[in-house]
């Protein structure tokens, strides 16, 4: 994609100082909801203007699909148990009203080079992209582009609520979304339905369809001896960021199985975080395959992970219980001590 030009680096920092001091989280709440459709490929952004509960100031953007699901996880009233998991894979852009020692050389290079100067508390705009999987990072071209585009398309649909000319709430179907986009030259605006892509609603039927090489399966019962015992097993993302310095880092998805009864590790592995659920099964098996023995039963926390494991277990005649995995979280909390440094 490339490095934003400087002249787009300064249009977006001057809405950015706009939007700081218009402030208008001090007239909307976090869940205050609207759309802006990117004029460059018709990508919807779900905004959410930030700053009423007085720890976070600026604009968040949830991308398409996956964002608008994630933005009615986050205010829905059921808070999800994998918050991080589900927040690393949503793909999302944000500003942010952050203190100097927040940012990095690379921002700290463009404010100068800008000959911009910003002093007090949240009160440096700090700009990161989010693509599922990687943490999050410094802008490219078009992703500051869009971004200069829906702060001012915020600034414009935050000024109509506080005039009391629009209301994000009443009046209207509780799934349509207020929407902004460009079209013949204008701005335009109307009330749209989030129309969700069956890809996105919907799992892939080769995920969803649970294949076991039954071929493969019989040779693991034959080499592995079942020694009974129980495991506690757990496939999660590791907030640590790993990969190269020279590219966006990624945060691993981590495989981690242990001895239920004494604790003792019988598996770690890493892998991508995007990795599907069919590799997924893949790694599973390569786990008790280097274990040299089957359980009698391996007790997982989440019925997401249970998923994943079942076609392999129940071939195996592995039990699936799902509960508390003290041991194994003992052990990660070590763990990620440890690649935290």
């Amino acid at each position: 994609m490339g490095n934003p030009s400087p002249s787009e680096w300064a249009k977006l920092y001057q809405i950015a100082d706009q939007f700081q001091k218009v402030s208008p989280w001090t007239w909307m709440v976090n869940g205050d909801l609207f759309a802006v459709v990117n004029p460059q490929n018709g990508e919807v952004g779900y905004c959410s203007i930030l700053g009423n509960g007085k720890e976070e100031f600026g604009l968040g953007i949830f991308l398409g699909d996956k964002g608008y699901k994630r933005y009615l996880s986050i205010f829905s009233d059921k808070p999800g148990v994998e918050e991080f998991d589900e927040t690393i894979m949503t793909p999302m852009l944000s500003l942010l009203f952050a203190n100097r020692e927040d940012l990095q050389r690379q921002d700290i290079e463009v404010i100068r080079s800008l000959g911009l100067q910003f002093r007090g508390k949240n009160a440096w705009p700090l700009f990161r992209s989010q693509k599922p999987g990687y943490a999050p990072w410094f802008l490219e071209k078009e992703e500051a582009i869009f971004l200069t585009v829906a702060i001012e398309q915020a600034l414009a649909v935050a000024g109509k609520v506080r005039d009391d000319e629009l209301d994000l709430y009443e009046g209207v179907d509780e799934d349509l979304v207020f929407t902004r986009y460009y079209s013949d030259g204008k701005w335009k605006e109307d009330w749209r339905k989030p129309e969700l892509s069956q890809r996105s609603s919907s799992k892939n039927p080769e995920e969803s369809t649970a294949i076991v090489n039954e071929a493969e399966m019989l040779l693991l019962r034959n080499s592995s001896p079942r020694q009974g015992g129980s495991w506690e097993l757990d496939i999660s993302i590791l907030p640590i960021p790993i990969g190269p310095k020279s590219s966006r880092p990624y945060f691993p998805l981590c495989f981690l199985a242990v001895e239920r009864q004494q604790g003792m590790v019988i598996g770690v592995e890493m892998n991508e975080p995007w990795i599907t659920q069919s590799q997924q099964r893949e790694v599973f098996i390569k786990i008790l395959k280097n274990a040299g023995q089957l359980p009698q039963d391996i007790r997982v926390k989440s019925k997401k992970v249970k998923e994943i494991l079942e076609p392999i277990a129940i071939s195996l005649g592995i039990n699936i219980p799902v509960g508390a995995i003290p041991k194994l979280e003992r052990f990660k909390a070590s763990l990620d001590n440890q690649l935290s440094g």
